[in-house]
């Protein structure tokens, strides 16, 4: 359905995407994550990590669900066939999420297999959309825990 030549499909081209997370970026920035919850209709927090070859911070918008002592996101990138660079980054120790206007430092886990279904179901609860963009790629979406140290 989301394929079109053997590759995938998308309504928005990548630098739109881009572009957007900017935007959005940037708005969260005076609002906090208000306008996250008023575009998407669903949680937002704005996930701060180090680039792995920039060494330069980097901010990128999420939908999250609610877990024990943290949060719960999904390396989507709309359902595209690359894992978003973020998901690479958590690698660096110094990894914090600003949700409304409290920012705090995280830990990461992934999800593993056997956790996988009941953390979608939970993700798909918050923005159905989660849904299309597991069909509209090959690849498996990592879902991951992002804990509060």
């Amino acid at each position: 359905m989301w394929r079109l030549l053997g590759k995938s499909f998308h309504i928005w081209p990548t630098w739109l995407i881009k572009f957007v997370t900017f935007i959005h970026t940037k708005l969260i920035k005076f609002n906090h994550t208000k306008i996250g919850t008023l575009i998407l209709g669903g949680n937002i927090l704005l996930l701060e990590t180090k680039g792995r070859q920039t060494r330069k911070i980097r901010k990128v918008p999420l939908t999250y669900a609610e877990i024990d002592n943290g949060f719960l996101v999904a390396a989507s990138y709309g359902g595209r066939d690359k894992t978003p660079n973020w998901f690479y980054n958590l690698e660096n120790s110094n990894t914090f999420v600003t949700v409304d206007k409290d920012r705090l430092k995280v830990r990461h886990e992934i999800v593993q297999d056997n956790e996988l279904e009941y953390f979608w179901n939970k993700l798909i609860d918050i923005y159905p959309t989660f849904n299309i963009y597991k069909q509209r790629t090959s690849r498996k979406i990592p879902l991951v825990k992002l804990l509060k140290v």
